[in-house]
């Protein structure tokens, strides 16, 4: 894909026409948020969903006014007629605008469209046990925030020690999540995942899975972690994909709890 235009603001503009503000508070100290989205056969996948979340982290920031959910809709398909995509990454970002300082927002926030190509989801993936914490008492918790640095270091972290992602626990020792998915273990037969308390963002598959009966909330621990016969971590641009080994541990991928939340989740989009 050639280098993709973008929505700023109520426009289309080329990748080369954009500009943000240097005292934007989404570059200066991360004041937003964001989500992220699959398209696929031209069409986004699970959009309303999406928009309700990125709707309640923009109201939770106090961030406005911004473009209502019809404006946003149409960026999006504006962006997917522009482009001739049929599967494709879209991600919108919400940021406070610029300010006065870094500490005093301003009054016209800045939100950005994008769209680029969506690659394969991998096959499976091996996933760490990490020192650092989900914060569930964090004023962030649950938010897709645009401060994202504590997991982007993490990630490299996990990256260099020969895993894909990380396990999170929260501060009491709870499972949480990983950085940039949800995680599920089959324990005793059923599909469990760590509850909204610990601090894990709410995604976008994973409500799908609890709201179709697939998969249930529960208090997750290390010994559940253990004792899991099977795993997959979920996001909105690769769905459902099988844990192959935590730390040392090695689990058999591609099992039937995992192709059952696979089906839940093709049966939702429909």
């Amino acid at each position: 894909m050639t280098p993709a235009p973008m929505w700023i603001n109520g426009r289309i503009v080329s990748s080369g026409d954009s500009t943000i503000l240097t005292n934007d508070h989404g570059l200066l100290i991360g004041d937003g948020t964001f989500d992220t989205l699959a398209v696929r056969d031209g069409s986004p996948r699970f959009l309303a969903r999406h928009l309700r979340r990125l709707r309640s982290g923009i109201d939770r920031l106090g961030i406005g006014p911004t473009p209502n959910d019809a404006a946003l809709g149409e960026a999006i398909g504006q962006l997917i007629a522009s482009t001739g995509v049929q599967d494709a990454r879209v991600r919108i970002t919400v940021t406070a605008g610029p300010g006065l300082s870094a500490r005093v927002r301003g009054t016209t926030p800045t939100t950005i469209v994008t769209i680029d190509e969506l690659g394969a989801a991998p096959t499976s993936v091996a996933l760490g046990t990490v020192e650092w914490t989900r914060n569930e008492r964090s004023p962030l918790a649950g938010i897709k925030s645009t401060s994202w640095s504590e997991n982007a270091q993490i990630l490299r972290w996990v990256r260099a020690h020969g895993f894909d992602e990380a396990v999170l626990f929260d501060s009491t020792g709870r499972l949480s999540e990983c950085c940039a998915a949800n995680l599920f273990l089959v324990v005793e037969g059923a599909i469990a995942t760590p509850a909204l308390s610990t601090g894990c963002l709410p995604g976008i598959i994973r409500e799908v899975l609890v709201e179709s009966g697939a998969a249930v909330e529960a208090d997750l621990t290390g010994v559940h972690l253990e004792r899991a016969t099977e795993a997959f971590i979920t996001s909105s641009t690769n769905e459902v994909v099988s844990v192959s080994r935590i730390d040392s541990r090695q689990l058999s991928i591609d099992g039937p709890f995992t192709s059952m939340a696979r089906d839940a989740v093709a049966a939702a989009s429909h």
